[in-house]
C-alpha cells in the first residue's frame, strides 16, 4: 500500500484525484515511524560532534516532510463526514509527535552543543538565528524539565486540545440548532437582494418555502444593519449574542474559557514564566507584556472621545426616529441610517461590480504590478475540489511556489470563514536542493445561484485581499532555511501586517475604481461613488475598533490572572467598557464565540491591532509613491517579506519607512484623538 500511497511523495504536488481516506492515516503514521527511527540514529550518529548539516538540516527534512503532507491533508476536512475524522486524527497525531519531538532532551542538548561549538559559534547570521530559534522552540515545549514535569506538560497539552475541541462543538450546536423561517417577505423589508436571495437558497435547500435565516454572519449583518423589521432584529441579535451560550455549564463556552485559561497558566508556570501572556510573547522579539498594555491603555485614552460622541448621536437620532429607547438591536440599523445618502451606492450595486473572476485576476495584476511576480493558473495541478484554482508563482524567472486559491463557500467549510495555510517552506537542504514554497487562501463566498458569477461584498473583498497578503508574505520570504522560511514564527503580530497592510487597497477609492466591472455590462464603478460608498463605512469604523479592543483587553485580563476570583462574564463586561463599546445587556455572551482564543491568537489577539498601526504607516508610503508601484512594492519585499522570521518586523519597518514608525495614519482613519 506504501508504494500506491499517493500522500507519500511529498516533494510533489498532490494528485487528489488519487487519494482516498484509507490513505490518510496510514500515510501519517508510516511518516512518523520513518521520523522516530530518523531521530533516534541522528541522535546517535551526533552524539560525538553535532554539526549543521546531520542534526539542524537532518531534522528539518523530518519536519518538511510530516508537515509538508499534512497540510495536503489539511483541505480534505472541509469534505465533512468520514473525510473529516480521518484527517482531524491525522492531524491530532503530528501534533502529538511534534511535541514529543520538542520534548526530546537528548534533541537539545545536541543543539545546545551545537550552538556553544566554535563550529556553532562561527556560522552565518541567519544560521545562528535559526539555530536560536530551534533552541527556544524546545525550551517553550518543555524539553529541559524533568520527566514527570514533561509528563504533567503533556496532560496539560491534551487537557488544552481538550478545551479547543469542546468550544467548537458547543460553538456548533448552538449555531445550526437555530433558525428563523420567514414566511412574509414583508418582515424582510430592507435587506439586501442579495442577502434575501441567499436566505431563500437556503430555506429551499431544506424543501421549505420563503426565506430561511441562519446563524451565520452575513446573514446576521443583513438583518441588524438593513432590516426594517425591529422584532426581527431583535430575534436575531439575541440569538447571535449567544452562541456558544448554555445554561448547562458543559455545553457554556465561558466555562471552557476560565478551564482553558487556568490549564494555560499552569503550563506557562510549569515552564517557568508567571502568567501564559509573558510566555506567549516569548514568540515575539522586542515586545514585553508591559509593552503590549500600554499600548492598548493608549488606544483607550485615544477612542473615548468620539465614541461618546457618536452615542449621543445615535440617541438623538433615535428620538427623532421615535425611539424613546435604544435597544442593543438597534444599534448597528440606527448607524446605517444615520449615515445612508440618496447618492450612495447600495451594497448589491457594489457586489455586481467585484465577481470572483474579476477579483481574482485583479490579485494576479496585483502581484505583477507591485512585486513583479506573474501568477499563472495551472489547470494540471489536481485539486481538492474543483472549485479550487492553482497557481504557479514566478518572480524574476524563478519558480516561486504555487498558490491554491479555495475562495467559494460549500458544505464543510464554516460560513463567513477566511484562513490561509502556510502549507509548504521554503527551504534548501543538506544536499542543496532547492525546496519550493506553497499557500492555500480559504474564503467562503456565498456561491452565486444557476451559471452567475459569485459576488463579492466590500467585507469579502477585504478578507480575500487579507488572506492573499498573508500568501504574498509566505511565497515571497528568500531565506534558506526551514525555520526562518516560516512566518508564523513572527507571532500573530508579525503575521498579520501583511494581511492587514493588503486590506488598505480595499480602501482606496481609486484602486476599487480601477478593477471594478459589472457583472452583465463591464462598467466600472466611478472614483467619486465609491468615495461616497466608502465614507460611509469608514465613518461606521470606529464603533468596531471599539469592540477589537475589548476582545484584546479581555483576552489579555483572561490569560493574565485567571485565577483572581472574576467570571468571564465580569472580565467581558469590564472589557467592553473599558473600550468604550457600545453598552452591553444582560443577556448577551458576545464573546462565547471568540474562536481566536482558540486558534493560536490566545494572549495574542492584540497582534491585529498592533499590525493594524503598522499597516497604516506602511500603506502611508504607497499612497505617497503610488498604490501599484514596483519599485515600492520590491523595497516592501526586500525590507519586510524577504526575511522571513530572520529579522524582527520593527526592524523591517523602520527599513522600509526610513524612519521610526508612527501611529499617526492609523489615528487619523479612524479619527482619534492622539495621546
Amino acid at each position: 500500500m506504501n508504494n500506491a500511497n499517493p500522500l507519500l511523495h511529498y516533494e510533489q504536488l498532490i494528485d487528489y484525484a488519487r487519494v482516498r481516506i484509507e490513505h490518510l492515516q496510514p500515510a501519517i503514521e508510516q511518516i512518523i515511524a520513518d521520523n522516530h527511527s530518523a531521530i533516534d540514529a541522528i541522535i546517535v550518529q551526533q552524539r560525538k560532534l553535532p554539526t549543521w548539516d546531520d542534526l539542524v538540516l537532518a531534522v528539518d527534512a523530518l519536519d518538511a516532510r510530516l508537515n509538508n503532507t499534512l497540510y495536503s491533508i489539511a483541505p480534505l476536512l472541509l469534505r465533512g463526514g468520514d473525510w473529516q475524522q480521518a484527517a482531524s486524527k491525522c492531524w491530532d497525531l503530528a501534533q502529538a509527535y511534534f511535541l514529543q519531538k520538542l520534548q526530546n532532551a537528548e534533541l537539545l542538548d545536541l543543539y545546545q552543543r551545537l550552538a556553544d561549538s566554535p563550529y556553532g559559534l562561527n556560522l552565518d547570521w541567519q544560521s545562528k538565528t535559526a539555530l536560536q530559534r530551534i533552541l527556544k522552540s524546545y525550551r517553550l515545549a518543555g524539553a529541559h524539565l524533568a520527566v514527570d514535569q514533561r509528563e504533567k506538560l503533556q496532560v496539560l497539552e491534551q487537557q488544552i486540545n481538550d478545551g479547543q475541541s469542546t468550544f467548537y462543538d458547543n460553538l456548533t450546536r448552538s449555531s445550526d440548532n437555530w433558525s428563523v423561517h420567514i414566511v412574509d417577505e414583508q418582515r424582510l423589508r430592507g435587506v439586501p437582494l442579495h442577502n434575501r436571495n441567499a436566505m431563500a437558497a437556503a430555506a429551499q435547500a431544506q424543501a421549505l418555502d420563503g426565506w430561511l435565516i441562519l446563524l451565520e454572519e452575513a446573514a446576521y449583518l443583513a438583518v441588524i444593519e438593513h432590516a426594517h423589521n425591529r422584532d426581527l432584529r431583535e430575534q436575531v441579535y439575541r440569538a447571535y449574542q449567544r452562541r456558544g451560550a448554555s445554561p448547562a455549564p458543559d455545553f457554556d463556552n465561558g466555562q471552557v474559557f476560565q478551564a482553558l485559561a487556568n490549564a494555560r497558566q499552569e503550563k506557562a508556570q510549569l515552564l517557568g514564566f508567571d502568567n501564559f501572556i509573558r510566555f506567549n510573547l516569548q514568540r515575539r522579539e522586542g515586545v514585553s507584556a508591559e509593552q503590549v498594555r500600554a499600548f492598548l491603555a493608549d488606544l483607550t485614552r485615544q477612542i473615548q472621545p468620539g465614541l461618546q460622541q457618536e452615542h449621543q448621536q445615535l440617541q438623538d437620532f433615535a428620538r427623532q426616529q421615535g425611539l424613546p429607547q435604544v435597544e442593543p438591536w438597534d444599534v448597528a440599523y440606527l448607524r446605517k441610517q444615520l449615515r445612508n445618502t440618496p447618492l450612495s451606492l447600495s451594497e448589491d450595486e457594489v457586489r455586481a461590480c467585484f465577481s470572483l473572476d474579476t477579483v481574482v485576476k485583479a490579485l494576479v495584476d496585483f502581484a505583477r504590478q507591485l512585486f513583479g511576480v506573474v501568477l499563472t493558473e495551472d489547470h494540471s495541478i489536481s485539486t481538492w475540489d474543483p472549485d479550487v484554482r492553482a497557481f504557479e508563482v514566478v518572480q524574476d524567472h524563478a519558480l516561486l511556489g504555487y498558490l491554491y486559491i479555495d475562495a467559494i463557500g460549500r458544505d464543510g467549510k464554516q460560513a463567513d470563514s477566511a484562513w490561509t495555510y502556510y502549507a509548504w517552506n521554503r527551504h534548501i537542504d543538506a544536499e542543496g536542493r532547492y525546496h519550493k514554497a506553497a499557500a492555500a487562501l480559504f474564503t467562503s463566498i456565498v456561491p452565486a445561484q444557476g451559471d452567475a458569477a459569485p459576488l463579492l461584498s466590500h467585507l469579502d473583498l477585504r478578507k480575500v485581499f487579507h488572506e492573499f497578503g498573508h500568501c504574498l508574505h509566505h511565497l515571497l520570504v528568500r531565506t534558506s532555511n526551514y525555520h526562518l522560511s516560516d512566518v508564523q514564527n513572527l507571532g500573530p503580530g508579525g503575521v498579520e501586517i501583511a494581511g492587514k497592510l493588503l486590506e488598505r487597497w480595499c480602501w482606496s477609492a481609486e484602486y476599487l475604481a480601477s478593477i471594478s466591472s459589472h457583472n452583465l455590462t463591464g462598467e466600472p464603478l466611478s472614483v467619486q461613488a465609491l468615495q461616497t460608498y466608502l465614507g460611509q463605512l469608514q465613518a461606521q469604523e470606529q464603533p468596531k475598533l471599539a469592540v477589537e479592543l475589548a476582545k484584546s483587553l479581555f483576552d489579555l485580563d483572561l490569560h493574565g490572572k485567571p485565577d483572581d476570583g472574576r467570571s468571564v462574564l465580569q472580565r467581558v463586561a469590564d472589557s467592553f467598557d473599558r473600550a468604550g463599546a457600545w453598552p452591553l445587556a444582560d443577556f448577551e455572551r458576545p464573546l462565547h464565540a471568540f474562536d481566536h482564543l482558540t486558534a493560536g491568537y490566545e494572549a495574542g489577539y492584540f497582534g491585529y491591532l498592533w499590525a493594524d498601526v503598522y499597516a497604516f504607516d506602511l500603506f502611508s508610503r504607497f499612497e505617497q509613491e503610488g498604490l501599484l508601484n514596483q519599485a515600492t512594492g520590491r523595497e516592501l519585499q526586500e525590507a519586510l517579506f524577504a526575511p522571513g522570521a530572520a529579522q524582527s518586523v520593527q526592524v523591517g519597518i523602520e527599513e522600509f519607512l526610513k524612519r521610526p514608525s508612527s501611529a499617526a495614519p492609523f489615528l487619523r482613519w479612524y479619527d482619534l484623538t492622539p495621546s
